[in-house]
């Protein structure tokens, strides 16, 4: 009796479910049901990556190519006269251009970091895959960007070629001046009588080493290199003479060994006076103590500074002397943390 009900009530259980399958409630759940398992999320489209700016350029055009200009003059002096010049002009291209491209790529690195941190990193807007992609590109701008990375190559062979010329052209500066171990030219050379005290010449000298000598025997002779910048602006050995006074700090030796040692001092004081002022265009004039007709100036012609934190200027100093004017550049630094600026030496 009791599994015939049993049986009777599964079929209307049954029954009642068969039912209720072709009821239209039913059909509406299986139509839901069905528009679930079609819905697919609409596809997010992510915004343009950031461009990376620029990597700076160094044209190897400009490098002044005078190392070998001194070889077409015949006299010594002239010759070193002409190695100084030059001199001068590749100290004012590594001031003026090498310095500045280190720092720009320096600058450089630093703006694609502050653009992944600041647009990129951490941004929902981009998928993990795309900032994971950004990431290795920019630090592989980064590392091309290096001292020894891919696009210094050619502020790597221009630096090693300002080296190599300008040791050369000190070299080639002492050979005709007599500095450095080498002996001093026979036209440099004056000798004096013990009994009168008379100058003789025993070669044939320009006129301004005859100056320069008799500064010697007045005031002291300023070491450094003839009218140019005794530096050492990257790595490089001294130039010229040893300095012999202690206003040798910021005189070179052109405009120096014109001079008394008050003269000396004056020159001194207005080269120290402009490099306070710390400002292009500033200029101190200075006049002779002793000697009527001698005069003289600095002046601050480029500032600069070195992505070391060294402040470097440019400086023009003039000497009249007789009515002849003498003009000589020289390039003064201020370490950070230092005081005053000496020149490179």
């Amino acid at each position: 009796m009791t599994r015939h009900v049993y049986n009777r009530v599964h079929v209307l259980v049954a029954a009642s479910l068969l039912a209720s399958a072709g009821s239209p409630a039913h059909a509406q759940d299986q139509e839901v049901a069905e528009a679930d398992r079609a819905y697919v999320a609409p596809v997010m489209t992510e915004p343009d990556l950031p461009a990376l700016p620029a990597t700076p350029v160094l044209s190897q055009d400009g490098y002044p190519d005078c190392r070998e200009d001194f070889q077409k003059i015949a006299a010594p002096f002239d010759k070193a006269e002409d190695t100084n010049r030059c001199t001068v002009l590749l100290d004012q291209y590594y001031a003026e251009v090498l310095t500045p491209f280190r720092q720009r790529m320096i600058d450089h690195q630093n703006e694609i970091s502050a653009i992944y941190t600041s647009k990129v990193a951490g941004k929902m807007d981009y998928s993990a895959k795309s900032r994971d992609d950004f990431y290795t590109a920019m630090m592989a701008e980064h590392a091309s960007s290096d001292p020894d990375g891919a696009h210094l190559e050619t502020y790597r062979t221009l630096e090693t070629r300002y080296q190599e010329d300008r040791a050369y052209l000190q070299d080639r500066f002492c050979f005709n001046t007599g500095c450095g171990g080498y002996p001093v030219p026979e036209y440099a050379v004056i000798e004096e009588k013990p009994e009168k005290g008379d100058k003789v010449k025993t070669a044939k000298k320009s006129k301004g080493a005859q100056k320069c000598k008799k500064s010697r025997k007045r005031g002291g002779l300023l070491g450094g290199i003839l009218g140019g910048v005794a530096g050492n602006a990257a790595g490089l050995g001294k130039v010229g003479t040893l300095i012999s006074s202690g206003v040798g700090a910021v005189l070179v030796g052109e405009i120096a060994c014109q001079l008394t040692e008050e003269e000396q001092k004056e020159a001194a004081e207005a080269t120290v006076a402009v490099t306070k002022e710390e400002e292009v265009g500033a200029t101190a004039t200075w006049k002779s103590p002793t000697r009527a007709g001698v005069s003289g100036s600095s002046t601050v012609t480029a500032l600069n500074t070195q992505p070391n934190g060294r402040k470097c200027l440019s400086i023009t100093d003039v000497a009249i002397i007789d009515g002849q004017e003498t003009r000589v550049s020289k390039q003064m630094c201020r370490g950070q943390g230092e005081e005053g600026y000496t020149i490179l030496a």
